[in-house]
């Protein structure tokens, strides 16, 4: 294994709390009634534009037009990124400990992703940051993550993503790629095809390097 490729939201850090609470800004801009934490939770994973079409199909139906209410999300979520976002116990020691380049690869967008990296002081460890909006797909199109092993100058072949959801699991199958899934993110139901062997519940004393196939 030459490098390390991690999903951010549900995987490095418990970011759902800061989206919803820009979720419910959006909601009541729009006249809508608020969602709950849990039910956010099971919105995020496929970009901006779904989280806030499917909090608004919660909360009486998606509009035409998504734009303005995408924009106000948006708006939201800059304003509070960390407020109440924190590190997964053990990221830090792990993110430390490791001999190897690193990079992310999520479907946030890569602003935010940026912003929410600099303030938690993650920005340090990656060599290269992909967003949900740096290709033009999202995962699970395995793009964004080819576009990430390209900036690292390295192969799928040479690299491990890490990742929390179904999403995540479909990329790194898409690509070839090892990969090491976190049952304490936000995949709320069982992914078919995921080997036990690929899972860990814990970054407490965390050896990626076992999930990479010598």
């Amino acid at each position: 294994m030459k490098a390390i490729i991690f999903d951010l939201d549900g995987t490095l850090v418990h970011s759902a709390p800061d989206i919803h609470a820009a979720a419910n800004v959006m909601l009541a801009h729009a006249g809508r009634d608020p969602v709950t934490l849990d039910q956010v939770i099971g919105f995020i994973g496929n970009g901006i534009e779904k989280t806030v079409e499917r909090c608004l199909r919660a909360t009486g139906g998606v509009p035409e037009n998504l734009a303005p209410h995408c924009a106000e999300m948006n708006r939201a979520y800059g304003q509070d990124l960390t407020t109440l976002t924190r590190l997964f116990d053990g990221v830090r020691d792990t993110l430390d400990a490791a001999s190897v380049p690193m990079a992310i690869c999520t479907n946030k967008p890569e602003a935010p992703a940026r912003d929410l990296c600099q303030k938690m002081d993650l920005t340090r460890y990656f060599k290269a940051i992909t967003g949900g909006d740096s290709t033009p797909a999202i995962k699970p199109d395995p793009l964004p993550l080819l576009h990430t092993v390209a900036a690292l100058g390295l192969g799928v072949e040479d690299c491990l993503y890490v990742g929390d959801s179904v999403t995540d699991f479909r990329t790194a199958r898409a690509t070839g790629m090892a990969f090491a899934f976190y049952t304490g993110g936000y995949q709320p139901t069982k992914v078919e095809g995921l080997s036990p062997s690929e899972c860990f519940d814990s970054w407490q004393g965390l050896d990626l390097a076992r999930f990479y196939p010598v």
